[in-house]
């Protein structure tokens, strides 16, 4: 039966199109808006706006789809509100603890070195009130279109490990359309940083694990920036490659695995 086998894989290829090409319009129109709102000056008001703008908008494409393919939001990788935030948790900490770890050792071996410049209570608030921007700016929409929709219908025609390999690319290709491989360091992080994600969602089984891990390691990243001002780091490529990457996401992978020991690399998900 190649033609029903052929008909499966052009109706996949045609909505995973549709979904990649709408969420670079979306994610051009919101650094339009950052462009047009926050050019001058950082504004965390306005930076939190436009995150609530990014999801909305996510939303309301995903439903669309959902809609025009007749399934579910839970087949994007979702279970019940109780497992989901336990699987958000769960790659919350699987990042915040290695790389707490590994910032300690590169402090000790003095690899690294950060200077602070705001009390502790404005630098708590900050980060807390970032967290949720970055939630909802990068990490819920990005992953409920990449490791959710695109995955899902990747994961009907190939196993996890190829599915892994393609959502990745796309990835990369979404990046590159709304501007954000501008540097060498971005080129090398996009790819391998989709990988990881991909992995995570892969063994959990869950959407809300890589939601977990991708809002703590870019809420990390961006409060140490110099557009907050409250840190001066010297040795950051060294921070985030071992602290920020390499250790969470072996540990995470580790972890995960013992955690869903029966996790069959080779499954595909029915399409229907």
């Amino acid at each position: 039966m190649n033609w029903v086998k052929n008909y499966k894989m052009k109706d996949i290829i045609i909505r995973i199109a549709a979904v990649s090409a709408s969420s670079i319009i979306i994610w051009n129109f919101i650094t339009y808006l950052s462009d047009t709102f926050m050019a001058q000056q950082y504004s965390p008001l306005s930076h939190f706006i436009i995150a609530l703008i990014t999801t909305v908008l996510t939303v309301i494409l995903l439903q669309i789809a959902l809609k025009t393919d007749k399934t579910s939001w839970n087949q994007l990788g979702q279970l019940t509100v109780r497992t989901n935030i336990f699987s958000f948790l769960l790659g919350f900490f699987l990042w915040t603890i290695p790389a707490f770890i590994g910032l300690y050792i590169c402090l000790m071996l003095g690899w690294v070195e950060i200077k602070v410049y705001t009390d502790l209570s404005y630098l708590l608030m900050s980060i807390l009130i970032l967290f949720i921007t970055v939630f909802f700016i990068e990490a819920l929409p990005e992953e409920l279109v990449f490791r959710g929709y695109i995955y899902r219908y990747l994961n009907a025609l190939f196993p996890h490990w190829g599915t892994i390999i393609l959502q990745a690319l796309l990835f990369s290709l979404f990046a590159s359309f709304i501007g954000a491989m501008y540097s060498v360091e971005q080129l090398q992080f996009i790819p391998g940083f989709a990988i990881i994600l991909g992995v995570l969602r892969a063994i959990s089984g869950s959407v809300w694990t890589s939601i977990g891990f991708h809002a703590a390691i870019m809420t990390a990243t961006q409060i140490l920036g110099p557009i907050h001002g409250h840190f001066d780091v010297s040795g950051m490529f060294t921070l985030q490659f071992l602290s920020f990457i390499l250790l969470p996401s072996v540990v995470g992978a580790i972890v995960l695995s013992f955690i869903y020991s029966n996790h069959n690399w080779k499954r595909k998900v029915p399409f229907n």
